[in-house]
């Protein structure tokens, strides 16, 4: 009898977990090629962004300011004594930066004139800007929170993935002690003031929050080094760093506040990149040590920075 030239049962299921094997084998190499090629994107945006930092302080002189607005202003003042407020200008570094990120024409339907969530300025809000966005973020685009969607009525507010670094602690944020970094409500800080170092100095981190990161807001456009740990009065200051902890701002704790579950963070394994004010940009893990954090937060703090 004469041998079929074709494969046996045997061989078929044999050979079908050959492939099952190599594909189990590959597919966390694949992904770890695409996340590489992501980071490596998200490495561009935020060298993007510290290059259209150095141009804006080229011509004003300041870095722009996390908001327009004051230390304590913010969406849940709206709608104020109306869109002109100056507690509700809001107006954040990422919408400061449009005209020297190469986004004039952006820049140009945004009235600066009135409040960054006036209705004036909702449609470009809802502008989804690829250079803000990490790409490996995976959250939605728009924010969910009610002090958006009900109290200013408008569900399309944009999310950016990029904050700037503007205290040691919350306290700093808030007003109550002086902010000590780079860009903070209402600052007018240059390089003049970077006494540290620019090389020393941190001036952007990613962020994953995906709820209160709005990119024209300045309410939650700048955050801290420490997360906000309510039962560690005076300073409120976690004893670990920010990065990847959650939560990082629990929200309820005051009448005048927005939650936010990630202060700098990203979904990159382990840590988040960050932007100095040199413009290079660097990864920082999540475990590394809180007062050398402290130490690139601050831009006069006399600190010798150890290793990172």
């Amino acid at each position: 009898m004469r041998r079929s030239n074709g494969f046996t049962l045997v061989e078929l299921l044999v050979v079908i977990g050959i492939i099952g094997v190599l594909v189990a084998l590959l597919l966390p190499a694949v992904q770890a090629a695409r996340e590489a090629a992501r980071r490596t994107q998200c490495n561009n945006n935020l060298k993007q962004i510290a290059l259209a930092l150095h141009n804006y302080e080229q011509v004003h002189k300041v870095f722009p300011p996390s908001s327009t607005s004051r230390f304590g202003a913010g969406v849940w003042g709206w709608p104020g004594s109306g869109p002109t407020d100056p507690n509700l200008h809001l107006h954040s570094f990422a919408s400061l930066l449009l005209p020297y990120i190469e986004q004039e024409t952006l820049a140009r339907e945004i009235d600066y004139r009135v409040s960054a969530l006036a209705p004036e300025n909702r449609e470009a809000a809802s502008t989804i800007l690829p250079f803000y966005r990490c790409p490996s973020y995976s959250g939605p685009d728009f924010s969910d929170v009610p002090l958006y969607v009900t109290n200013v009525g408008y569900d399309r507010f944009a999310i950016r993935n990029y904050v700037t670094l503007g205290a040691r602690t919350v306290l700093g944020l808030s007003g109550a002690v002086p902010a000590e970094g780079v860009m903070f409500p209402q600052s007018r800080i240059g390089f003049r003031d970077v006494i540290d170092g620019t090389s020393n100095t941190i001036a952007f981190a990613e962020t994953r929050e995906e709820r209160s990161s709005i990119w024209i807001d300045g309410t939650s456009a700048a955050v801290a080094s420490r997360w906000m740990n309510p039962t560690a009065p005076p300073t409120f200051a976690g004893d670990t760093v920010s990065i990847n902890y959650t939560p990082y701002f629990p929200g309820g704790l005051f009448p005048n506040s927005i939650g936010q579950a990630y202060g700098p963070s990203s979904r990159h394994p382990g840590g988040a990149q960050h932007a100095f004010v040199d413009g290079s940009v660097h990864f920082l893990a999540e475990t590394m040590d809180a007062a050398v954090y402290d130490a690139l937060t601050t831009r006069a703090g006399g600190e010798v920075v150890g290793d990172y």
